[in-house]
């Protein structure tokens, strides 16, 4: 009797060590990529059709910022004046995230534009050292958005 669970135990222990040896192409993309931190954005791009939209120069009454952890965003954008000026700004939102390689996608959980909650974005993500470029469409058709958004942000230290 021992003798066969002996066997069964060796058999049981030989099927799962080989089973955890897949090849390597039907692994899952490991992130190779480590976004945890905070930026500010330093430049965006809107492009809606054949317009393109400069925002967040060096002149910008706004100032926003990104913040990663493992699987979750965040970020807030907001004006310089404090809410004061003639064009008062804050728009916040977050929620979890993936990265896959560079391919970055986001579901936007929370919003303060809240017909933008419970949406999901696909991004591409490239990272040269604190530099991090955010790229990708925006698509609502219901909210009459459809537009490419190239982001650049800088990792603060």
């Amino acid at each position: 009797m021992k003798n066969l669970i002996n066997q069964k135990l060796i058999i049981l222990s030989f099927v799962v060590a080989c089973s955890s040896c897949a090849p390597e192409s039907d692994k899952p993309v490991e992130n190779k990529q480590n976004i945890s931190g905070t930026y500010r954005l330093l430049e965006s791009k809107t492009i809606k059709g054949t317009d393109t939209i400069l925002a967040f120069t060096d002149t910008s009454k706004t100032e926003m910022f990104k913040m990663f952890n493992g699987d979750h965003f965040s970020f807030f954008n907001h004006d310089k004046e404090k809410g004061k000026g003639k064009e008062p700004l804050f728009v916040s939102g977050g929620g979890r995230y993936t990265l896959n390689g560079n391919k970055y996608k986001e579901h936007l959980q929370y919003c303060s534009m809240r017909d933008w909650e419970n949406n999901t974005f696909d991004f591409e993500l490239t990272q040269k050292g604190d530099t991090l470029i955010q790229k990708g469409e925006e698509n609502l058709p219901e909210l009459g958005v459809k537009q490419i958004i190239i982001e650049t942000y800088i990792k603060l230290k």
